[in-house]
């Protein structure tokens, strides 16, 4: 994409840059001050004197991020355990993933950066577009409120959010447990063979999974695995009914 080498974001060039990437990310401002200053970098900042630049924003819109996928997520995974909720969230909201969206949207062609940092290669850099990703959000956040910000994050995130959360939701009962009890008490389930039973050919295995001493779930297997894998099942079914 060819872009006006514009130095000025509140320049005639500025608005022009504006203008691009408000069309890119399919946005209309009604002050574009706020998307100014969600694409102003501090390198920017510092060279040129007196114009704002993004890092607030940026952690404004990291909450708003936060919330729009926890939301989401919450909503639309119900059977999700609380740690596999969690997890998720962390999943989606990293610097990787917003570094990845970012270049799809691509997002470094609109940022107003200093000279020196362009030389070093900054518009690129994976921080650098993450960071820049939050502040737009926080900017959208400003100009139109919360629903907004959040149709636009969904717009954005939906399909990983889908990919990944259908990976959680379908991934071993006992990791997601581990996963819950140590979110939850700090501590790791405890399972126990209880029995076995039947012909040696064709035994069948009773397991009990318990957190601090307390059973949570059993179940019963032709393996152990199976058996522990059942147990799991029926205790993270159990510890999201508790009331902490």
């Amino acid at each position: 994409m060819e872009l006006n080498t514009d130095r000025a974001p509140g320049g005639d060039l500025g608005v022009g840059r504006i203008a691009a990437a408000q069309e890119r990310l399919e946005l209309c401002f009604k002050n574009e001050s706020f998307l100014r200053t969600a694409l102003t970098h501090s390198s920017f900042a510092y060279e040129e004197g007196d114009c704002e630049f993004n890092e607030r924003l940026e952690f404004l819109g990291d909450s708003v991020l936060g919330l729009a996928i926890t939301e989401y997520i919450f909503n639309h995974f119900p059977d999700m355990q609380e740690g596999g909720l969690a997890k998720l969230r962390a999943n989606l909201v990293s610097a990787v993933t917003l570094a990845e969206v970012a270049r799809e949207l691509e997002l470094g062609d609109f940022i107003f950066i200093g000279k020196g940092a362009e030389q070093s290669g900054l518009r690129t850099n994976s921080s650098v577009l993450a960071d820049c990703l939050e502040a737009v959000i926080g900017s959208i956040y400003l100009d139109q409120g919360f629903e907004a910000a959040a149709v636009f994050v969904i717009r954005l995130f939906e399909s990983r959010i889908n990919e990944r959360g259908q990976s959680k939701e379908q991934g071993d009962p006992k990791t997601n447990l581990q996963e819950l009890t140590m979110d939850r008490w700090g501590t790791l389930p405890d399972y126990d063979i209880v029995s076995q039973e039947g012909p040696a050919h064709r035994p069948m295995f009773s397991a009990a999974v318990s957190v601090r001493g307390q059973v949570f779930g059993r179940g019963a297997g032709t393996s152990k695995k199976r058996a522990e894998q059942l147990a799991a099942t029926e205790a993270l079914k159990e510890i999201s009914k508790l009331k902490l």
